[in-house]
């Protein structure tokens, strides 16, 4: 299936039991042979896994999320703005963030599950580790500490399966380094639509899924 400019669709992550991790509301501005170009700029909704009082679990240690009840709870997007690349079949997406003036601030690989759509958008599930790149092309890598934390986990993934999400990433690092697309400095400087407003949770946002 492929989405049209303009729509609003979902990107979903997802644990492997198929529970929602994060839920993001995104404006379509392109689907085409390169991936799925979305825009998610500040006040989109979103909803995000929390504790019953309505704090953040994303970067609690996982034993302790493991031990208390956990909810989801909507929110907004903000302070910056952010262009996503879902390439089809690849186990990566390409993040421009943007700040609230609009200048772009770097790229932002997302190591993730090859996403699976369906009408109302995308599914995955994060793989944690990340690679962040300033706009000279300098990176680093993001989250190797839950990365680690998740390996050998029946929720998220093998240490075989660990080895082939490093190798994901460091078949994308010669592409950093080299300026290569998507980090040629397409698109970083970007402008949303005048008239576009933040993007907003469709009925049946909470569909059944699976990563």
């Amino acid at each position: 299936m492929e989405f049209r400019a303009g729509q609003t669709v979902l990107r979903r992550c997802l644990y492997r039991s198929g529970r929602f991790a994060a839920v993001d509301t995104a404006r379509v501005v392109a689907d085409g042979p390169a991936g799925v170009l979305t825009w998610t700029g500040p006040g989109s909704q979103v909803v995000r896994r929390s504790t019953l009082d309505g704090e953040p679990v994303r970067k609690m240690p996982l034993a302790e999320r493991e031990a208390i009840p956990t909810m989801l709870t909507p929110t907004v997007w903000r302070e910056t703005s952010v262009l996503i690349l879902t390439p089809p079949k690849a186990a990566h997406s390409v993040w421009w963030f943007f700040d609230a003036e609009g200048r772009f601030q770097g790229w932002y690989v997302n190591l993730e599950q090859p996403s699976r759509r369906w009408p109302d958008g995308l599914d995955t599930a994060d793989h944690a580790l990340d690679i962040w790149v300033e706009p000279d092309r300098t990176w680093e890598w993001k989250d190797e500490d839950e990365f680690a934390e998740r390996t050998g986990h029946p929720e998220y993934w093998t240490a075989e399966q660990a080895a082939e999400i490093k190798a994901e990433a460091l078949r994308i690092v010669p592409l950093i380094e080299a300026g290569a697309f998507p980090f040629d400095g397409t698109h970083t400087g970007f402008e949303p639509g005048p008239a576009w407003e933040p993007t907003r949770l469709p009925p049946h946002w909470d569909l059944p899924g699976r990563p």
